[in-house]
C-alpha cells in the first residue's frame, strides 16, 4: 500500500474534487433517509405493540387472581412483563424520536451572503433569487469544493446521531417485543381463568 502511495501523487483535478464530495453529501443524504425511513417503520410496529397491548391490560390486570400457586406466578409474570412492557416503550419512543428529530447545521463560521450557496438557512439570507443566482454564477470551483464539504461534514454528525440512536434503539425494541410476547401470551392464558 506504501508503494502505490508513493508512486501516485497525482493530485485530483478541481472537478474530480467537487464529484468525490458531492458522492459522498448524496451518499449520506441517502444514509440519513435510510434511518428516518426505517424509524417510521419500526414506530409503527412499537405503537402497535401499545395499542393491542393497553386494551388486553384493562381485562387482565382486574382479572388477576392469587388463589393458587399457579395463579400466584402467572400474576405476578403478567405484572412484571406488562410494566417491563410499559418502561421499554417508553424508552422506546425516547430513543426513536431522536432519529427523527430534526437537525440544523452545528459549525460556527458566520455566513457570508454570496459565497455561503448549498445549506438553505445560508441560502435563504441571499435577499431573492438573483442574489442567490449571482452568488452561485460568481463562485469559484474552490468555493464551491468548501460549500459542499462543509455540508458533508455537518452530515456525518447527523448520521452519527440518527445511527447511534438507531442502535440504541434496536436493543430497547428487542425488549419491548420480549416484554411484549410475554404479558400478551400471558394475559390471554389469565383471560381464560374465567
Amino acid at each position: 500500500m506504501e508503494k502505490l502511495a508513493a508512486r501516485d501523487k497525482t493530485l485530483f483535478t478541481r472537478e474530480d474534487q467537487i464529484n468525490f464530495a458531492w458522492r459522498n453529501f448524496e451518499d449520506q443524504q441517502a444514509i440519513i433517509r435510510a434511518a428516518d425511513l426505517k424509524a417510521g417503520y419500526l414506530v409503527t410496529f412499537l405503537l402497535f405493540f401499545g395499542a393491542s397491548t393497553i386494551p388486553l391490560g384493562k381485562e387482565v390486570l382486574p382479572a388477576l387472581q392469587w388463589a393458587t400457586r399457579l395463579e400466584d406466578w402467572a400474576s405476578a409474570l403478567y405484572l412484571l412483563s406488562y410494566g417491563g412492557f410499559v418502561l421499554a416503550f417508553v424508552w422506546s419512543l425516547y430513543l426513536i424520536s431522536h432519529v427523527l428529530t430534526p437537525r440544523v447545521a452545528r459549525h460556527s463560521h458566520k455566513q457570508h451572503t454570496g459565497t455561503d450557496l448549498l445549506y438553505y438557512e445560508h441560502v435563504l439570507h441571499h435577499q431573492n433569487n438573483d442574489k442567490y443566482f449571482e452568488g452561485v454564477s460568481q463562485a469559484t470551483s474552490m468555493r464551491i469544493l468548501r460549500n459542499i464539504t462543509d455540508q458533508v461534514f455537518e452530515l456525518s454528525f447527523i448520521c452519527k446521531a440518527k445511527m447511534d440512536a438507531l442502535r440504541s434503539f434496536s436493543q430497547s425494541f428487542k425488549w419491548t417485543l420480549a416484554a411484549w410476547v410475554i404479558s400478551t401470551g400471558v394475559g390471554f392464558w389469565i383471560k381464560s381463568w374465567k
